[in-house]
């Protein structure tokens, strides 16, 4: 036995001899292309080497690539780190269209070329059409329809390919809990960054650029932005994740989930206000108020008056702090949030609506996709329009689509909030409608937050948003199966 052994020893060694061969010839590959071609080449290879093979893997099973997406997409902040030329939103585009063509592959094995029947999947593709339709605007300039035109119909193909692969409550489960995570990690780090303070490399990023540095540090310090590109994005997105963990909590589940998000909700928040986007603090008593008169149960009502009492004593009382966390800076800054008249931002943005008023009114199709804010300056830098700031996601549609164009944005948003609350009051699974209502409330808090912010044109949140309207549709009929 010990010879045999011995024997199958050596003839092994020949095997990993030659895997040690190609690993070290791999690293020296790597160092020669760092050395000619920069820092970029070595992350391009290893990228490469771990994204094919899960880009490939994506194709035949559609949730992997889902939460592949979803991961990848928390980590698209840190291209700041690497350079403007690093393609991250290009990886994203090739795992959307390679998870498309798989969907596509299966149906066509299956020969089922239905797709979702459901209100909300005809008001996307009325939306994807009406863009598509904007290439023949005379006003638009071809060029920066090509650039815009990539991030609505390509990242709309998430929707109806998570609505293709959620097939049972445990995807969902998964889908939510991957989603929390990911934000409760932001938000830790998000902590770290304001007690222990920025890395030298977050610093001369922010320094880089005046504009940056003027967003980020305001009111004596710098507002926190975790590993996401700014303090805008990050507020939001821990505005509506804390808001949909604290609506989970009512819904049947264990005690230790419940705490679970107790105080996933709570760091989030405390994030959401080192972020200074008043923006977040706003979407927060909108979210709850919608939530509890959906569901108008006792739990929900007494978590309504608590914020409202807790926010009231915030925004109505001249309180300096309130123990080590929130001092007066962050308390003042909460409080300018609810006094927009107070706010110079808010009265620039007056005056910025007022001007462009007129040409809404005049032009029911707009100016073009790409027609204003850093596609503008590029593609018609000599238009009086590609300097306008839009600061909201309705006034660039109004801009670039029209009047039109925002009568079917609006309509779009109309339609998935009536559909959440319709299907919410013909459900019977408790654990269902818990998930539904607390996602449709998340919807409100966005169709709000997309007034004073362009809310819904970052990743991650656009692909959140994207899961948030498949799952109002799927869990109507995981409910219906459940029923059954």
């Amino acid at each position: 036995m010990s010879k045999d052994y011995t024997i199958e020893l050596f003839r092994s060694r020949p095997k990993n001899s030659l895997i040690y061969l190609i690993l070290l010839l791999f690293s020296v590959g790597i160092s020669a292309g760092i050395y000619a071609f920069g820092f970029n080449f070595g992350i391009l290879t290893v990228m490469a080497v771990i994204g094919i093979p899960m880009l490939l893997y994506s194709v035949s099973n559609l949730k992997f690539g889902i939460v592949a997406l979803l991961i990848f997409s928390f980590s698209l902040g840190f291209s700041k780190f690497i350079g403007k030329d690093f393609p991250l939103g290009v990886v994203l585009d090739a795992f959307l269209v390679s998870m498309l063509l798989g969907l596509l592959f299966r149906k066509w094995k299956k020969h089922d070329y239905a797709l979702a029947k459901s209100p909300i999947s005809v008001v996307v593709w009325v939306w994807i059409i009406y863009n598509c339709l904007e290439f023949f605007n005379p006003m638009g300039s071809r060029e920066a329809w090509i650039y815009v035109i990539r991030g609505i119909a390509i990242l709309m193909t998430y929707y109806f390919i998570v609505v293709e692969a959620v097939d049972g409550i445990d995807f969902v489960k998964i889908l939510v809990n991957v989603w929390i995570v990911l934000a409760l990690v932001g938000a830790v780090y998000g902590l770290f960054q304001e007690f222990y303070g920025l890395t030298q490399a977050e610093k001369d990023w922010v320094a880089r650029d005046e504009f940056r540095f003027n967003l980020i540090h305001n009111w004596g310090r710098y507002r926190v932005f975790s590993f996401f590109i700014d303090p805008t994005l990050f507020g939001i997105l821990m505005s509506y994740t804390g808001l949909f963990c604290l609506a989970l909590i009512p819904g049947p589940f264990k005690m230790w989930y419940k705490l679970f998000l107790g105080l996933s909700a709570l760091i989030m928040f405390l994030a959401m206000v080192y972020a200074g986007t008043r923006t977040a603090y706003a979407m927060i008593p909108a979210g709850v108020f919608f939530f509890a008169l959906l569901t108008f149960q006792k739990e929900t009502l007494m978590i309504g008056t608590a914020v409202a009492i807790f926010g009231a004593i915030i925004i109505f009382s001249d309180i300096r702090s309130l123990g080590p966390f929130l001092t007066t800076n962050s308390l003042e800054r909460i409080r300018s949030a609810f006094k927009p008249s107070e706010d110079p931002s808010f009265k620039v943005r007056e005056k910025s609506q007022a001007f462009i008023k007129p040409f809404i009114q005049s032009h029911p199709f707009g100016s073009g996709l790409g027609s204003i804010g850093i596609w503008g300056a590029r593609f018609t830098p000599n238009s009086p329009l590609a300097k306008f700031a839009p600061d909201s996601g309705y006034v660039r549609v109004a801009v670039e689509l029209g009047w039109v164009g925002l009568i079917v944005y609006c309509s779009f948003f109309a339609t998935i909030l009536i559909v959440g609350i319709r299907n919410y009051f013909r459900m019977k699974n408790h654990l269902l409608k818990s998930y539904l209502a607390a996602l449709v409330a998340v919807v409100f808090s966005l169709v709000i937050a997309n007034y004073p912010q362009e809310a819904l044109i970052q990743a991650p949140t656009i692909l959140i948003f994207y899961i948030v309207m498949a799952l109002i549709v799927k869990l109507k009929i995981l409910d219906e199966k459940s029923t059954n």
